[in-house]
């Protein structure tokens, strides 16, 4: 039987070149958790140095390094996971989870920025297994939604796996916070790397259905039905 944890959150960061907002991401979220871990895959910027001189006044904050490449998210990411499994998702967030110590962990990313409704999220963990929140998007596209980041540590019971297009959690969780405000702005298409690139939303491209057949996923938003699928590709054509 698995070492019982201390009650409160840690969160888990998965990142990769993340040194436009990593500071903002971790000092916003701070408050809210008691553990904060940094894992770097393959970052060549300035992440590392930016985290270690958070570290130096900042206890909460553990910076490790996961080495394998992964795939892509989208069209060809479950394919360049079955002829390379280290190239996982799934398994690099099961092995984050590992390296956490509190009873619940959340999925957050270095390129999220807390606000103050996120607060709320401490005063529902003792009730729920699960809590689900969401952000706003400055440009105010799709990049967000409902998602269960914030889940008790159960490995027996709760697990991410590869899909078609990224990685999903599997739950077996009946007791489902949801924070209505939103709690955190999602960053990702003001960064350097997006000035000239349109974003495109994963979804579109799925070729099976969402989630796995039984399981009790909740995580990114489902992707839309075909003829959604086929109209947005339509538009982009047409742009």
């Amino acid at each position: 039987m698995p070492e019982k944890r201390p009650f409160g959150i840690s969160a888990f960061l998965r990142c990769k070149d993340e040194e436009e907002y990593i500071v903002a991401s971790i000092l916003s979220s701070y408050r809210v958790f008691d553990e904060i871990v940094v894992v770097l895959n393959n970052s060549t910027d300035n992440t590392r140095a930016l985290v270690e001189d958070l570290m130096t006044d900042h206890p909460k904050i553990k910076l490790l390094t996961w080495d394998y490449e992964c795939a892509p998210v989208g069209p060809g990411y479950i394919k360049a996971v079955r002829q390379d499994p280290t190239k996982s998702l799934a398994l690099y967030y099961n092995w984050c989870l590992e390296q956490t110590t509190y009873s619940h962990v959340c999925k957050w990313d270095g390129d999220m920025v807390a606000i103050p409704p996120f607060d709320e999220v401490r005063g529902l963990l003792a009730a729920n297994n699960m809590i689900a929140i969401d952000g706003w998007d400055p440009l105010g596209k799709p990049t967000v939604n409902y998602e269960g980041r914030i889940f008790k540590y159960d490995p027996a019971h709760t697990k991410y796996i590869d899909w078609d297009l990224y990685e999903i959690l599997l739950h077996e969780y009946g007791s489902i916070a949801r924070v209505e405000p939103k709690c955190y702005v999602h960053m990702k298409l003001v960064k350097r790397g997006w000035v000239h690139r349109d974003w495109v939303n994963p979804n579109d491209f799925a070729t099976t259905p969402y989630p796995p057949s039984g399981s009790g996923s909740i995580g990114r938003a489902a992707p839309p039905s075909l003829g959604q699928r086929v109209a947005g590709r339509i538009r982009r054509l047409m742009r």
